[in-house]
């Protein structure tokens, strides 16, 4: 795709050099045109692409008073290289990052491992907590936008996403079910009776965030796949003596 007319990116950029404070308000809607010119440069909503240009957009705003173009196009070649730059510093990221390693790396197998032991055991460092919590936040986000798309009650939604959480908690993290009743936030007493039927009915809005989360990110694909091998691969009540489950639904099951 050709670059957009480096005319306007060179006007601006030489006024933000030659200004006495670059970052300063006065500034904003010449920063504002640069970060439109770049966004049609290097177009997409990826995830990435969106952090390339903004840590492009960045690097500008600290370099700028630095810049040596004397001509548009050396403008523009500048910003591209400055771009390109930050896109493969990001890429290398997403390669190195633990959680998409170990997830990439991981054979299909049917087992009650908690995913927190299995990639810590394929990456051989420890996964923190904060490493798995983004792992899940990034599935529910997912799972947010496909049920806002979706289903039109509000009661409903909040229901949907409860239980795509709790299904995460249970068959992602192998959290117990004291655990994840003390995590979900649902704004009434959850027995656990309920809380197992929750596990299991939050697999289909999971599954559906996980498409959509392969939809909007081609390359997150392997980790999206065994995200769901893990999720078809485990029962909710791994490790769970059955014997002690009621058979006959609860009264507070009905509106589940």
């Amino acid at each position: 795709m050709p670059l957009p007319p480096p005319e306007p990116l060179f006007e601006e950029l030489c006024a933000l050099r030659d200004a006495a404070d670059p970052a300063g308000p006065q500034h904003q809607a010449r920063w504002r045109r640069v970060a439109d010119w770049l966004e049609r440069a290097f177009p997409g909503q990826r995830p990435e692409l969106e952090d390339a240009r903004q840590e492009t957009l960045i690097s500008l705003l600290r370099h700028v008073t630095e810049m040596q173009a004397e001509a548009p196009l050396q403008a523009a070649k500048w910003v591209s290289t400055i771009h390109r730059r930050k896109r493969l510093d990001g890429l290398r990221a997403r390669k190195n990052d633990p959680v998409r390693q170990a997830l990439a790396r991981e054979p299909s197998r049917a087992d009650a491992t908690p995913i927190l032991e299995r990639v810590e055991a394929a990456d051989g460092r420890v996964l923190t907590p904060a490493m798995l919590d983004r792992l899940v936040t990034q599935v529910l986000e997912h799972v947010h936008r496909a049920i806002e798309e979706t289903v039109k009650s509000a009661r409903k939604r909040q229901l949907r996403r409860t239980q795509a959480q709790a299904a995460l908690l249970r068959l992602l993290c192998g959290w117990d079910a004291d655990a994840i009743i003390a995590a979900l936030d649902y704004g009434e007493p959850i027995g656990k009776d309920r809380l197992y039927k929750w596990v299991e009915r939050g697999r289909d809005p999971v599954k559906i965030g996980l498409d959509r989360w392969a939809s909007h990110d081609p390359e997150s694909a392997d980790v999206v796949e065994i995200l769901r091998e893990i999720m078809d691969d485990r029962r909710a009540d791994a490790g769970k003596a059955r014997p002690d489950r009621r058979k006959v639904a609860s009264p507070e099951d009905g509106a589940s």
